[in-house]
């Protein structure tokens, strides 16, 4: 008997699997609900657990019967020797050599016998002379290669379905060990100090990933039982100084004063055109730049009139552009400043080809730059998919905006460990241009940690 276990989402489905590997005649032995995966008690995904057999005995095909041995006619056996006469190696070689040393052939009017058909009839005299032994001995040739040939057959087939079973078998034990370790996993993690798993559950539940989150507690639990008994370090501080070491390398530096073109991409609603202006009165007034407008967000009602409104507040000059095309053009119209602020239309980026689209006026050179704007507000699988989009084409920095209208700030882990970005600035509030600032990750921890942060 054949048993096998399956964890699928839904009863049905275990039943599909069940008659399409173990077939109609198998049946259910056992059915419970389950949980699996998780941390910390959470996560964990319900399945349910069936196990199933069918008896291998009943599987098998009843055996072939052997065909009944069926007299030969002398008519059959004299048509079956022409055929096999030249190819059979029991043809006498001298009947043909005799007949090959004769006269070769009569003249062309007389008509004459081939050679070949003249050996074919010797060989057939010299067969039906002893008709017993060679029929006997080629009825025995042809059944043992015909047996030949079905042993290996079976045996070809044995092997395929002992592959299977074996391939079935290591797939299932594989699982198995899998589940175990995330079991020993969970078990080692339980075993922690309270301490640790009180910042482990805290990052939780700012949505960080739980792949990120066992790599912390793991971290913080390593600095606590390496520091000495002089040298008492609170968890805190381990934490912190864990999150510290994630996001040191994710401070940007700004834009650099070598920059000339600083191209905007991202999302519709996440505020590139207020950003724009934020920037724009910051790099006026602070650094004392000239600045440009320039933007292609002639889909979106109103974006050129909104941008337009921060130009003429802040005395800049603006170009609109439809096409590519049109880039030469306003680049040398805006040639005499020191900085140009591209806004590009905020599209479905998750579709690849608006991200091709919108890369198509991103000028590339040694003195650009090209900024992701996110919003904090959004999901961590809608962010995902939209920086995986860009991180192809080589955008690494990050803006971040709307952190005034949330109180979950993991996924800037999310982003940092998974994409490798750079964030510069972060926004929060509406107001032109006090409502940005640097990115501060002393800032970030504090806010991840629930102490509260310098506002």
């Amino acid at each position: 008997m054949k048993v096998k276990r399956y964890i699928v989402d839904d009863l049905p489905e275990a039943v599909q699997m069940i008659r399409s590997e173990l077939g109609s005649d198998a049946v259910i032995l056992n059915t419970k609900e389950i949980r699996i995966g998780g941390f910390l008690g959470m996560f964990s995904k319900k399945r349910v657990e069936v196990i199933a057999a069918v008896d291998e005995a009943s599987k098998k095909l009843p055996a072939r019967a052997p065909m009944p041995a069926r007299p030969i006619e002398k008519k059959q056996l004299l048509s079956q020797i022409e055929e096999l006469a030249v190819s059979s190696p029991m043809i006498p070689s001298n009947a043909v050599r005799e007949r090959y040393s004769q006269a070769p052939f009569a003249d062309s009017g007389r008509k004459t016998t081939s050679p070949v058909m003249e050996a074919q009839r010797d060989a057939g005299q010299a067969i039906i002379a002893q008709p017993d032994t060679h029929l006997e001995q080629h009825r025995s040739d042809t059944q043992a290669a015909t047996l030949a040939v079905a042993v290996q057959t079976l045996e070809a087939r044995e092997n395929k379905q002992a592959k299977e079973e074996t391939s079935a078998l290591l797939l299932e034990l594989r699982s198995m060990k899998e589940m175990m370790a995330k079991m020993a996993k969970q078990q080692t993690f339980r075993s922690m100090p309270e301490a640790v798993m009180k910042w482990s559950r805290r990052l939780a539940e700012q949505g960080v990933d739980p792949a990120y989150v066992e790599q912390f507690a793991e971290a913080v639990n390593l600095i606590m039982e390496e520091t000495s008994e002089e040298e008492t370090r609170s968890s805190y501080e381990a934490a912190r100084a864990v999150l510290l070491s994630w996001l040191q390398d994710a401070k940007g530096t700004g834009i650099e004063p070598t920059t000339r073109i600083v191209h905007f991409v991202g999302p519709t609603g996440v505020g590139k055109t207020t950003t724009i202006a934020k920037l724009a009165a910051e790099q006026s007034f602070s650094h004392r730049r000239s600045v440009g407008f320039i933007t292609a967000d002639t889909y979106r009602i109103a974006a050129v009139d909104q941008l337009r409104t921060y130009a003429d507040i802040l005395n800049v000059p603006l170009e609109v552009v439809f096409s590519p095309s049109e880039l030469t053009r306003a680049y040398k119209k805006l040639n005499d400043l020191d900085l140009l602020f591209m806004d590009t239309a905020g599209r479905n980026y998750r579709n690849e080809m608006f991200v091709s689209e919108v890369n198509s006026l991103l000028a590339p050179g040694e003195q650009t730059e090209t900024i992701l704007v996110l919003s904090m507000t959004h999901k961590y699988s809608d962010m995902k998919m939209v920086a995986s989009q860009f991180a192809k084409y080589g955008v690494n920095q990050l803006l971040l905006t709307k952190f005034d209208e949330t109180d979950s700030f993991g996924t800037i882990i999310n982003l940092v460990k998974e994409f490798d970005f750079r964030i510069s600035y972060i926004t929060c509030g509406q107001t032109v241009p006090d409502d940005i600032r640097p990115f501060d990750p002393e800032d970030l921890i504090r806010r991840l940690l629930g102490e509260k942060s310098d506002e």
